[in-house]
């Protein structure tokens, strides 16, 4: 087994190819996750991500170890970790109603990033028990300690000019708005726009409840609870 594990972190051509098999189940597996929410960093960003960051760290040792130059092989990952944070801010939106949207998904985008490295560099046990404690925290803990749980729902009203008095009635109804986004109507109607919302809703509140008093709200011709 130790003769194994030596051999693994040796860079050759096939642990260079697992390293990078390796980083793409790991970045898509955080991917999926954020794919499913409708994240704008979702599968394929989080794969090119890990997968760049591990050949970032395996062409620091490249050059280090094979080519013999006189550099540090962890220069380049340095590089990235700083480097990600551009990608990240790219992630991150501040809705009209100040509500900062994005965070989980460039804190993600980091880790990921830092999982890729460790896997470029041979380090795959931490690589492979950071991307399980990463998923269990982005699938499950997302409403974790709050009194509140999230609720995506697509809704339709009547002129555009009816938004914010729709928002403020949703809000008098003891439900809070964490991010709204307008769009054109799904359903073709003349004259209707489309809100994609984030409502925060009591624990204890049955979802069915929350559609109905959404639906009662003047102006609201459709409601849709999102997957």
């Amino acid at each position: 087994m130790d003769n194994v594990i030596s051999y693994l972190r040796e860079l050759n051509f096939v642990t260079m190819i697992i390293r990078i098999v390796l980083a793409f189940l790991c970045g898509g597996l955080i991917g999926m996750q954020r794919e499913r929410h409708g994240r704008s960093a979702g599968f394929r960003t989080h794969i090119i991500v890990c997968i760049g960051s591990a050949l970032t760290a395996m062409t620091g040792i490249f050059m280090s170890d094979i080519l013999g130059f006189d550099t540090d092989p962890m220069r380049l990952s340095a590089q990235v970790l700083s480097g990600i944070g551009f990608l990240g801010v790219g992630t991150i939106l501040v809705t009209g109603h100040t509500h900062v949207k994005g965070l989980t998904t460039a804190a993600g985008l980091w880790t990921i990033a830092a999982v890729g490295l460790a896997i470029g560099a041979g380090f795959y046990e931490a690589a492979i028990i950071c991307v399980i404690v990463l998923a269990i925290v982005m699938a499950y803990l997302g409403n974790f300690g709050s009194r509140r749980i999230k609720m995506d729902v697509y809704l339709e009203i009547t002129g555009s000019r009816n938004i914010n008095t729709v928002i403020k009635d949703i809000e008098k109804a003891g439900y809070t708005i964490d991010n709204v986004e307008v769009q054109s109507a799904k359903s073709g109607t003349y004259g209707n726009i489309g809100l994609s919302i984030v409502i925060g809703i009591p624990r204890k509140v049955d979802e069915e409840k929350v559609i109905n008093d959404i639906t009662a709200v003047g102006n609201v011709v459709l409601v849709v609870r999102c997957d």
